[in-house]
Order: structure tokens, then C-alpha cells, then sequence
């Protein structure tokens, strides 16, 4: 499976385009809220092995990831909604896709800084 880029640019334009940078920097911002908690919720159902639970709220991360153009972040996400997956392996997942989203988050803001001038 060829690696996913780190964001969609092509949609981020066109958020840019339609909302200038300070309605971007408020989609984030309000991304930036949700995603702690659906994070947190996403780290109980691992907690608890409640397997639906967990699939139900990837998908639920994956969409807010995906609002935002963060496509490597959403697809991890579909891989816990979607695929078959042992309980190590998607525990792995989770740890790979927490310790991605800050850089990830960054890189966007710094493309959108670029953008911008």
C-alpha cells in the first residue's frame, strides 16, 4: 500500500480560496478542540477492548482528519475502522497515528503560513 501524503494541499487550497486564512485557522482551531476528545475516547475503547466501539470512533476521526486535509492521520484511521486487526496490531496504530498528529498538525499550519504570504 503506497504511503499516503501527509496533507491534502489540493482541498486545503481550496478551503484557503473560499474561507481566506483566518476562516482556515478557525476550522483548525475548531478541529484542534474535537480531536483531543475523540482521541481520548478512541484511547478508552482500546482501554477497554471494546472493538466497536473503537471502529466506530475511527471512523468518526477519520472524517474530522479528512475535514482538515490531514489524509495520513485519516488514513490510519481507516485502517482500525476497516480492516481485521488483532488487538497488539491496532494498539500499534493508535500509538503510531498519537505521535503523528502534532508534526502533522504543524506541517499544516506551516502550510498554511506559506500560503499566506
Amino acid at each position: 500500500m503506497a504511503e499516503q501524503p501527509v496533507l491534502d494541499e489540493q482541498l486545503l487550497r481550496q478551503y484557503y480560496e473560499s474561507l481566506g486564512k483566518e476562516g482556515l485557522e478557525a476550522t483548525l482551531t475548531t478541529f484542534d478542540q474535537i480531536i483531543q476528545s475523540y482521541a481520548s475516547i478512541l484511547h478508552q475503547a482500546a482501554k477497554n477492548k471494546d472493538e466497536e466501539q473503537l471502529r466506530s470512533q475511527a471512523h468518526k476521526v477519520k472524517g474530522a482528519c479528512n475535514s482538515v486535509g490531514l489524509t495520513q492521520l485519516a488514513a490510519l484511521m481507516e485502517r482500525i475502522e476497516k480492516e481485521p486487526w488483532q488487538w497488539p496490531q491496532v494498539e500499534q496504530l493508535l500509538v503510531e497515528w498519537a505521535d503523528s498528529v502534532i508534526p502533522h498538525r504543524q506541517q499544516l499550519q506551516e502550510w498554511l503560513n506559506q500560503e499566506a504570504h
